[in-house]
């Protein structure tokens, strides 16, 4: 995993711990959300 990476994965878990349970709730729904999208665009590339 690259350097820049790495540290964007550390700031996101250090924000991502300060948050309250419902907030926490949103921001997963937003990641499957974009995980499905990434899916969606690889398939139609391959």
């Amino acid at each position: 995993m690259k350097e820049t990476k790495k540290k964007l994965l550390q700031e996101t878990v250090t924000i991502l711990k300060k948050l309250d349970r419902e907030s926490l709730a949103i921001i997963r729904s937003n990641a499957e959300i974009l995980r499905a999208r990434d899916t969606l665009e690889e398939q139609k590339a391959g």
